[in-house]
């Protein structure tokens, strides 16, 4: 029989101050125990949160025996414990549902019961754990009922692509309701040796004047694999028929075209009051994605910025990770497959907040200068890299208009990230906002950044 649950009141404190919460601006109203799994001297409690506005958020919270709530994370058993569950490919059952493990072609034969386990801090939606030097766990905070895009596209471009800048994806855990239902509860990747956080290394770079040469070349490298990944998932065999390609329709354009202006109306609702959130004309945007007509839409990353990659500045070797795409998103929508140019928009958008928060920490005027070579560096390594593919319009201005479409998507996303979680950096977004706006409007010419 699983464990009593925790009492309702001490554990939304503690979950309104989690960083993976999601409610941070609003007030938890009620915490329903949808069911409660004993693992390994803990329990997994899946919770359905209500908030004072009744939205209702899954959370999958695992948590040690104690007088308050204590994230079983940090307790390297417990971890050693759902590793063993992907390597036994095991189920335990709680009081309705049960945590399922999955292993994959690509699994060790370690069970990890000796592995060092180190629990990762920094900036993240989710929890991530180092085991020994080969493995990392990744736990999914948020629960959304199907296939998480981590597994479905990591998997593929394990198994089938052999696709050199992603980790390899060595096992899974799910945890089925009562229903039979079914949702990505962690994931068990390959750990990338010697490297480090993409956003860490930009911003360290960039503040030391003797390394900041290194960034450009660096960033130009980045778009090189970013092509090669969006290539390659854009060749996906007809088989693979949730990743396989297809031609983008008049319907696909109506509704990418919505979807931006419910971005934008959703990030004006999110600015704080008197900030200016532009209005941006249905038409510019139609004029802007017109070109992506008949050009394929496949799977892409979703969420990409630097945080996303890891570097190794010994080799220049770039690893793209965590394919889950944007978690304020549902999950069928970030299933659905799009112009991978989001992709190229989101790292654009992360070369501004590189920018921005380089010159809070180190002011300077070579900033600015600086963040326009590195979004050509991008473009340009990109554009070359993708030349001829079959997702690209016909000439390099309609690519930047369409990338310049996204990125208000993208920073229009940011705003309402921004204000749930960082008010402080709200006026990044909101510039990166006003600056695609404006980009929209005027067609650059070919080659401008």
């Amino acid at each position: 029989m699983a464990s009593k649950p925790p009492p309702s009141e001490p554990l939304a404190a503690w979950l309104a101050e989690q960083r993976w919460f999601g409610g941070k601006r609003r007030r938890i109203a009620g915490i329903d125990v949808e069911d409660s799994v004993d693992l390994d001297g803990a329990t997994l409690h899946v919770l359905r949160v209500t908030l004072d506005d009744r939205e209702v958020q899954r959370y999958a919270v695992p948590l040690r025996a104690g007088a308050g709530p204590a994230d079983a994370l940090d307790d390297p058993g417990f971890v050693r414990g759902l590793l063993r569950l992907v390597a036994d490919e095991s189920r335990v059952s709680g009081g309705g549902g049960a945590v399922i493990g999955h292993r994959s072609s690509a699994y060790a034969t370690t069970r990890g019961d000796e592995l060092s386990v180190r629990k990762l801090g920094g900036e993240q939606s989710n929890t991530s754990v180092v085991l020994g030097d080969a493995l990392i766990l990744k736990h999914f905070r948020r629960l959304a009922n199907g296939v998480n895009p981590d597994v479905e596209i990591t998997r593929f471009l394990t198994d089938a692509a052999r696709f050199p800048h992603t980790p390899a994806l060595a096992g899974w855990l799910e945890y089925a309701d009562a229903a039979g239902e079914r949702a990505t509860l962690a994931v068990v990747q390959a750990l990338v040796p010697d490297a480090r956080d993409g956003w860490e290394w930009m911003l360290a770079a960039l503040r030391d004047g003797s390394r900041r040469p290194l960034t450009l070349p660096a960033l130009r490298m980045l778009a090189e694999a970013t092509a090669r990944l969006h290539l390659t998932l854009a060749g996906a065999p007809a088989s693979e028929t949730a990743l396989a390609a297809e031609p983008t329709t008049n319907a696909d354009l109506a509704d990418w075209i919505t979807s931006i202006a419910t971005q934008i109306a959703a990030a004006r609702a999110s600015a704080p009051p008197g900030a200016s959130v532009p209005t941006v004309p249905p038409d510019d945007l139609a004029a802007a994605l017109t070109a992506l007509r008949g050009r394929v839409k496949c799977r892409h990353h979703g969420d990409f910025h630097l945080g996303q990659t890891l570097y190794r500045e010994a080799t220049g070797g770039w690893t793209i990770i965590d394919f889950e795409g944007e978690p304020l998103r549902p999950l069928a929508e970030r299933r659905q497959k799009h112009s991978p140019l989001r992709d190229v928009a989101g790292m654009l958008r992360s070369v501004a907040y590189a920018a921005e928060t380089t010159r809070a920490a180190t002011p300077g005027t070579w900033i600015d200068q600086w963040e326009h070579d590195a979004r050509a560096a991008f473009l340009d390594g990109y554009l070359t890299t993708a030349a001829s593919a079959p997702f690209l319009p016909d000439d390099t201005p309609a690519a930047l208009r369409a990338v310049a479409a996204f990125e208000v998507e993208k920073a229009a996303y940011e705003v309402v990230y921004e204000a749930n979680n960082r008010p402080d950096w709200i006026t990044i977004p909101l510039r990166g906002l006003a600056r695609a706006t404006s980009a929209l409007a005027r067609p650059p010419a070919s080659g401008a950044a």
